[in-house]
């Protein structure tokens, strides 16, 4: 096995963290982790991405009438409960699988994972006054060496139509704010930071101010601080 292969390695990681991965395999893949930090790496990242994913689902309570509707389609025709719940945990067993495969194919679609500055990741859970979170943040470096943010929108943004979201990092040393780019209102995107701006996210803090489509006109936040976080390790 070509245990060197970026492509293998984060195909292998997304299954372990999904638990798909079995057997010897799975004992394989846990050897390899132990001993290479790449691996390791590889692991941390899929777990935070895949665990986080459900900050991006927006919760939803089912009507009371729903879940009488499941159980007169359950149990209506005088079937045995404890048969049918048996046979139901099996058909989720299958389907749970079948989940886990699709949540793979579909990450694995996505940009591979930037070569983290610090092991085994540097993240930013940006959140307003009321503690609910806006994005997740991935700090990196791309294979030219150059520093950037991962960046994904979750569901619980606040809705600011013909408005934009602009990033600062907030100098430690009290100087002025520093913009780091506009952030995505729903899904993925990246921000770059310029290697000058780079040294100041160790210290720094992180704030989303709300300006005009497009991003701030004098190049400081003109509108209110909406979200705030800074990067630690985890």
């Amino acid at each position: 096995m070509r245990y060197d292969n970026p492509n293998l390695r984060e195909m292998l990681a997304a299954e372990y963290v999904l638990g798909t991965l079995h057997g010897a395999a799975r004992r394989r893949y846990e050897a390899l982790r132990n001993t290479r930090r790449d691996w390791q790496q590889s692991t941390d990242w899929w777990a935070s991405r895949i665990n986080l994913l459900g900050l991006t689902v927006t919760s939803v309570n089912p009507a009371a009438k729903v879940w009488r509707g499941i159980e007169n389609r359950l149990f209506a025709n005088g079937k045995s409960g404890f048969n049918w719940w048996r046979a139901l945990a099996l058909g989720s067993s299958s389907l749970a699988i079948a989940l886990a495969i699709f949540i793979a194919s579909n990450l694995l679609k996505a940009p591979a994972p930037p070569v983290f500055i610090n092991s085994p990741a540097t993240v930013a859970l940006l959140a307003n006054d009321e503690a609910k979170p806006g994005w997740i943040l991935s700090l990196g470096k791309t294979r030219s060496g150059k520093t950037e943010m991962r960046v994904t929108a979750l569901a619980s943004i606040a809705k600011a139509p013909g408005k934009s979201f602009e990033l600062w990092v907030l100098p430690a040393d009290k100087s002025k704010p520093i913009s780091l780019g506009l952030l995505p209102k729903q899904g993925n995107g990246t921000v770059h930071v310029a290697d000058k701006v780079a040294p100041m996210l160790a210290n720094g803090g992180l704030a989303v101010s709300l300006e005009p489509e497009g991003g701030s006109p004098t190049g400081q936040p003109t509108g209110a601080v909406l979200y705030q976080g800074k990067l630690t390790q985890i």
